[in-house]
């Protein structure tokens, strides 16, 4: 195919690329708004459900107690009528209160019985109402109240005091009246001359008012007691002992979280339920708002047709928009051709470079490996030299010995057995310092744990006859125990660097009193070892430098080598840090690692 007609084909290509790129992009974006916009108008409906919920709760508990203190009025105003205060003082005026307690039934159709108990609790004066709107009527059969629990803490009150009752369903005879007629109770104790003389008690139709109570456009209001047990939900009443229900069989309420007080109150959001103690007389009465399902709060079916809208007006925009914004590009699309190409050919040569970089970066790596171990050898050799001088001087003396005490004929034979056993203590001598250097440059099969103190013996046994020989103190400190987990001889080469460097600054100084600290300390997460000498410190122009490799300060036996492995083996082996700096004395090296969970004894 001509190179022509294959750059019609890219750049037809790249239009339609471009094209539907841009209608992707659109339709991307047209969703982060979507979501973004049923966000924000979530969010508004909450707290949209929020100040309604507590508007509403703010005017049902103004119509609550503004209906309780009228019925306390009431109450009180029979109860403080001369009417009824003559019939207290003497029943003859039976008369005038059976008139008053008539009077004050017509004037108020939600009271269902308006009674007076004697102080045993047996009725004295009682009239009674069938229905809301119905006519009262004088009861013909008077009753045993005695054990009525309204009576019992009616009858505990001072004058002048109030009792409300829950409400529950009407109990006549010691039977529940059927069908059901749910009421709720205030009484007063009535006293004459500070004598009690019985109980004015009002029963009103709980119905009506709760009807009025928890009629709402927006909210489905439930009643429930202290335990939860149901009192009225959607137009139906319960009660605990004939029919219970629980609060939590309908609504998603946890029990932990039942209100207990007065002032106990809490929202769910989530499922826009609105839970509030409200005071009815002497009561507690809990009130749960559930915002009704076709209740209109939200803004979501607009949000729905605006991103329709919007998703169809960007698909017929598209190509459009796309064939216009390509004709521009023809030319920036062979110039990014090209670029490409010279691109690739740029990126072949850096990978080409990249693979040499690495390749001399590892033989570089490999080097110093190999420096390093001869190195270690070298180390190895000189301390062998060292462990081995005094033991050789003394074989010799007793060879020397036994030479002169033959030619003389003065050998004896306990005298021959002392000196040859001398000689196999420092053969055993030598051969276990062979042991002993063999078993701590040999590398490690396996990472386990060991302590700080472990790895710094194994250092002593190498180096520590060196070091008394050339009079420097050795002093290890140690405040806790400080476990590390690795390969134990790796880090003992650690140790062994630092501690041989000191050694041969202090040497190379001729300090009088040379001495090398080395104190261990662990908190909860890190351990920390800290490596002193006395011998006056790093130059300042050499500090940054001493952790590079082949950078050393020694003239004759440096390989500038030692330091860039303790470096190499605390970061990557332990994963620790390496820092230095200068004391009063001289070079403090700080070894800090972190310490694992399991590892913290």
């Amino acid at each position: 195919m001509p190179l022509k007609r294959i750059g019609a084909v890219s750049r037809k290509r790249f239009t339609t690329v471009l094209a539907l790129s841009f209608f992707i992009y659109g339709v991307v974006m047209t969703g982060l708004f979507y979501l973004f916009s049923n966000w924000l108008i979530g969010k508004k409906e909450i707290e949209q459900f929020r100040s309604e919920v507590y508007l509403e709760a703010a005017a049902k508990e103004r119509f609550l107690n503004l209906y309780m203190e009228k019925l306390s009025r009431s109450l009180q105003s029979i109860a403080f009528n001369p009417y009824f205060v003559s019939y207290v003082a003497d029943p003859n005026y039976i008369n005038s209160a059976e008139f008053l307690f008539l009077t004050i039934m017509l004037e108020h159709d939600d009271y269902m019985q308006l009674r007076f108990l004697g102080p045993d609790g047996k009725e004295r004066l009682r009239f009674d109402r069938d229905r809301p709107e119905g006519y009262p009527y004088k009861a013909g059969k008077l009753q045993d109240k005695s054990k009525r629990y309204y009576f019992i803490e009616t009858a505990r009150l001072k004058e002048g005091e109030i009792y409300t009752s829950k409400i529950d369903y009407n109990i006549e005879n010691g039977r529940l009246v059927r069908p059901v007629v749910p009421v709720f109770r205030v009484s007063t104790p009535i006293y004459f001359r500070g004598k009690f003389r019985g109980v004015l008690t009002i029963n009103t139709f709980a119905k009506k008012v709760i009807s009025l109570f928890t009629s709402s456009p927006v909210f489905d209001i439930v009643l429930f007691d202290r335990e939860g047990y149901l009192i009225y939900y959607k137009g139906r009443f319960y009660d605990r002992t004939y029919n219970p229900k629980r609060i939590t069989d309908i609504l998603p309420i946890e029990a932990a979280k039942l209100p207990r007080s007065r002032r106990d109150e809490y929202l769910l959001e989530k499922e826009k339920i609105y839970v509030k103690v409200m005071r009815m007389g002497t009561q507690n009465l809990n009130v749960a708002f559930v915002i009704k399902p076709d209740a209109v709060l939200s803004l979501k079916q607009e949000d729905l047709q605006l991103a329709a809208a919007m998703l169809l007006i960007l698909f017929l925009t598209a190509l459009p928009l796309s064939w216009l914004l390509s004709r521009p590009t023809e030319h920036m699309f062979d110039t990014v051709a090209r670029q490409r190409r010279e691109l690739e050919d740029l990126t072949h040569t850096l990978e080409e470079k990249v693979r040499q970089k690495s390749e001399e970066n590892a033989r570089k790596d490999r080097l110093i490996i190999h420096q390093a171990r001869l190195a270690e050898l070298g180390e190895m050799i000189g301390n062998i030299a060292h462990q081995w001088r005094h033991p050789l001087t003394r074989l010799s003396l007793i060879l020397q010995n036994l030479r002169a005490l033959s030619r003389r004929e003065r050998l004896e034979k306990e005298k021959l057995e002392s000196m040859l056993a001398t000689a196999n203590e420092q053969i055993f001598f030598m051969s276990e310092t062979i042991d002993n250097f063999k078993d701590f440059y040999k590398p490690a099969a396996e990472s386990t744990d060991f302590t700080v103190r472990e790895a710094y013996d194994k250092v002593i046994q190498i180096i520590g006859y060196d070091l008394k020989h050339k009079n420097i103190a050795v002093d290890y400190r140690e405040e806790t125990p400080c476990i590390l987990h690795g390969k134990v001889n790796q880090f003992a080469q650690v140790l062994l660097n630092l501690i041989a460097n000191a050694r041969d600054v202090l040497t190379e100084r001729g300090i009088q009193h040379p001495s090398i600290t080395v104190e261990v300390s662990r908190d909860e997460k890190q351990c920390r070892i800290r490596i002193q000498d006395n011998a006056g410190g790093i130059p300042p122009e050499v500090m940054e430098k001493i952790f590079e490799p082949y950078f050393s300060t020694k003239k004759t036996k440096g390989t500038g080598i030692g330091l860039y492995m303790v470096r190499t083996i605390v970061g990557e082996k332990f994963h620790g840090t390496v820092e230095v700096a200068n004391t009063e004395e001289g070079a403090l090296f700080t070894l800090t690692f972190p310490l694992k969970r399991r590892l913290l004894r």
